[in-house]
């Protein structure tokens, strides 16, 4: 099978699109080399209240400062930032969670970058919006999952040129595989509601593997790879979950639909949700579209007679 790179993947797209997403794949690079340098807190808090490490602050600033000074993106949300950061030109939108799973630092498991484009959409938008989608997996090898309008596609950071042409990919469109092998499901088991905890059961009486790390596109990329569900579920002390809808969630699921799978609150479909805030968050059940399917089912079953 013929290898091809990322720039001849993004050979039919909008010229500034592949020159945005080229963009980020430089700055992903840049980051996977500074991560075995950045150890320790910053000594501040995020917008949540959550501790923020030295390499959360220096992402975030790296790729909002490279972002709003390309001329391709006018405006830019982030899960470290309190406010939309704006320049005075820019055909983009960009929401992003620079180092998703940063609490994995310390004891080197996997880390990533989420980010979802939008073409000229005011933040936060709706995730039937979004453009494209895609998140950069720091672990054994740089990887780039990409979603744009005709599906989902790999890449690796193992060429030997600069942006674009650095990730190699075998160029197919990846589907989720089947049957599914693989689930996991995060927060703690004591705090998950009564449909969680049923749902676990049944997919461990089928043999699926548990898979949990505590970075969310480590643990997807479990199920990308391997077919099968993820949560980050309602919790009886925090009924709208852990993952914020703009920066986590739509792109995620984006992703997600584009792979042949769903992505679900539980009650519908996560890129239908009208967006409240920059700080929203919902619950979050992705992958195999007949087990997400299956999970809505008994939850709205159970939601009826509870």
């Amino acid at each position: 099978m013929k290898e091809s790179t990322l720039a001849d993947l993004l050979s039919s797209e909008d010229r500034s699109l592949s020159k945005l997403v080229s963009l980020l794949a430089d700055l992903a690079v840049v980051v996977q080399q500074r991560i075995p340098t950045e150890l320790g807190y910053s000594g501040g808090v995020n917008v949540y209240g959550e501790k923020q490490l030295k390499i959360d602050v220096w992402t975030n600033d790296l790729f909002t400062k490279k972002l709003l000074k390309s001329g391709l993106v006018r405006r830019v949300a982030s899960e470290e930032m309190d406010d939309v950061a704006e320049s005075k030109s820019g055909d983009y939108s960009v929401v992003l969670d620079p180092l998703d799973g940063s609490s994995n630092l310390k004891s080197n498991n996997l880390l990533g970058t989420i980010v979802g484009v939008y073409h000229d959409k005011s933040l936060p938008a709706n995730g039937r919006d979004l453009l494209a989608a895609m998140y950069f997996l720091y672990g054994p090898f740089l990887q780039l999952v990409l979603a744009l309008k005709d599906g989902v596609r790999l890449s690796a950071a193992a060429g030997k040129g600069v942006g674009a042409r650095r990730f190699v990919s075998d160029g197919q469109i990846h589907k989720l595989p089947k049957p599914p092998t693989v689930y996991g499901i995060g927060g703690l088991r004591e705090k998950w509601t009564s449909v969680v905890k049923q749902f676990a059961e049944s997919l461990d009486k089928r043999k699926l593997s548990l898979r949990y790390g505590g970075s969310f596109v480590g643990d997807y990329n479990q199920v990308l790879s391997k077919g099968g569900f993820f949560a980050y579920p309602e919790l009886t002390d925090a009924p709208q979950g852990k993952y914020r809808l703009q920066f986590e969630s739509n792109p995620v699921g984006f992703i997600t639909e584009k792979a042949g799978g769903r992505a679900s609150t539980g009650n519908g479909n996560i890129l239908d949700v009208e967006p409240t805030g920059l700080v929203q968050r919902v619950p979050t059940y992705i992958g195999d579209p007949e087990l997400v399917s299956e999970f809505e089912s008994l939850y709205k079953t159970k939601s009826r007679t509870a």
